[in-house]
């Protein structure tokens, strides 16, 4: 079918179909965007909260250096500078009592700028130093590389990481990177982060924020540019089944009840979401009931206002408690004066995801009294306080799934699945999912040049 008239519909305004329909669209393709909600944004996006008075994000979300396609789909859109980013990698973490750990990696080429940091962080020991030593040179040359039956737990052991240094970096970057504990999660997944961030250039490493909230940094710019070009926005509709005839893709049919043709379908919603659209008897297909066996990982984000913050970094992590990583909103968005707003996440939250409010204030509240004693008897005293759970928020990457990850392409012709859970080589990330929209468009369109 010629290039003119073939239509491409994207069900999802997440990431992954945001990315997916832009990469399209740049490529002179028509595309029609399928979005439950009004506004799009998927898992990470943002809204106005009357109990903070303020739009707020609905998860905290890192980026690195190596995040090289949300970076490019940020460049298309136009929407780079809503990123504030390190010039060299630093971290902060703080340990119960208000002792503070700095890594300061130099502008040295990489991995030399991470093992120097690792070797001048305050607050290690002579041990704790060789053995980051040790673990920066078997991730250069390593001869027994994990595999994803490994866990990270495991791997860390096999490299002779201290209790110590784990506690200061590599425990909390696999919270962080694969939002899962380090006794089930797998080490192949946390070393292809590690391959990028450190193992490429120093830029590569540095750890980036949005300094916007999440729907005014990509959501918003992504569907001006959509509408630029033409693009048809179906906002508020929600996708009931998929069309297939044979072996393909026929369209889509909505909760309306209306049917949307198509030669050309991508899917960026959830994976149970997105299986839930199967018709017939596909989702007995092995492809498909391998992506029934992922499992989510939920996260919860903690908002809350203090008089005072409690630390001048724009973000730390705590080492050794349930809480993970803090940020200091009012400073990364650039607020002087009045109350600091800040953001806390507990990553593969399943301990307290069912825990309501007031015992989740009670627990911020102890845990600030713990890690920042100088504030106070009682810690930095919580004003408002908002919390926001994702109980779907990722997959779970525990060691030995990776193979259930689907690729973009599968055994219905003409439909293609995007996703921060498809087979990326990367955990569920900000750039899993942008790379998987990217990748589903490639598909699309060396198909139609074959």
């Amino acid at each position: 079918m010629p290039e003119s008239t073939r239509s491409v519909i994207v069900i999802g305004g997440g990431l992954a179909g945001l990315s997916a329909a832009v990469r399209l669209a740049e490529a002179g393709r028509v595309v029609t965007l399928i979005e439950a909600t009004k506004a799009g944004g998927g898992r990470a996006r943002s809204f106005h909260d009357a109990t903070l008075d303020r739009e707020v994000d609905n998860g905290q979300h890192l980026m690195m250096g190596c995040y090289r396609e949300t970076l490019a789909f940020l460049r298309t859109i136009d929407s780079t500078d809503g990123v504030y980013f390190q010039k060299n990698l630093a971290v902060t973490m703080v340990k119960p009592g208000g002792k503070r750990l700095e890594l300061q990696c130099p502008a040295l080429p990489a991995p030399l700028h991470l093992a120097t940091g690792l070797l001048t962080m305050r607050g290690l020991g002579l041990l704790d130093k060789a053995a980051a030593l040790r673990a920066g040179l078997m991730l250069r040359g390593e001869v027994q590389r994990p595999d994803d039956n490994e866990t990270c737990d495991s791997w860390l052991r096999r490299l002779g990481q201290t209790p110590t240094l784990r506690n200061a970096f590599w425990d909390p970057l696999i919270w962080g990177t694969l939002n899962d504990d380090p006794l089930v999660s797998s080490a192949a997944m946390f070393t292809a982060v590690l391959d990028r961030a450190f193992l490429t250039s120093r830029d590569a490493s540095r750890l980036g924020v949005p300094k916007v909230p999440l729907s005014r940094l990509y959501v918003e710019q992504a569907l001006a540019y959509l509408r630029a070009r033409g693009c048809e926005l179906r906002l508020g509709e929600s996708v009931r089944a998929l069309e297939v005839t044979g072996a393909r893709v026929t369209g889509v049919t909505l909760k309306s009840g209306d049917t949307l043709q198509a030669d050309v379908v991508v899917s960026s919603v959830p994976p149970q979401a997105f299986l839930d659209m199967l018709p017939g008897t596909l989702p007995n297909h092995p492809v498909y009931q391998d992506i029934a066996r992922l499992r989510p990982s939920p996260i919860v984000n903690l908002w809350f206002s203090v008089d005072r913050a409690p630390f001048e970094d724009p973000f730390i992590g705590l080492v050794a408690g349930p809480l993970h990583w803090m940020f200091n909103r009012s400073r990364i968005e650039g607020e002087v004066g009045g109350e600091v707003m800040m953001n806390c996440t507990i990553s593969a939250a399943r301990a307290c995801v069912d825990d309501p409010p007031e015992t989740l204030q009670a627990l911020l509240q102890s845990e600030l009294q713990r890690y920042f004693p100088a504030a106070g008897p009682q810690g930095p005293k919580i004003k408002r306080f908002k919390v926001i759970k994702e109980k779907r928020a990722t997959i779970s990457h525990a060691a030995g799934t990776y193979h259930c990850r689907p690729e973009v392409t599968g055994p219905v012709r003409g439909l293609y699945m995007a996703g921060d859970w498809v087979r990326t080589g990367l955990p569920a990330t900000i750039e899993s999912a942008v790379q998987s929209g990217h990748d589903a468009a490639k598909a699309i369109l060396t198909s139609e040049r074959n």
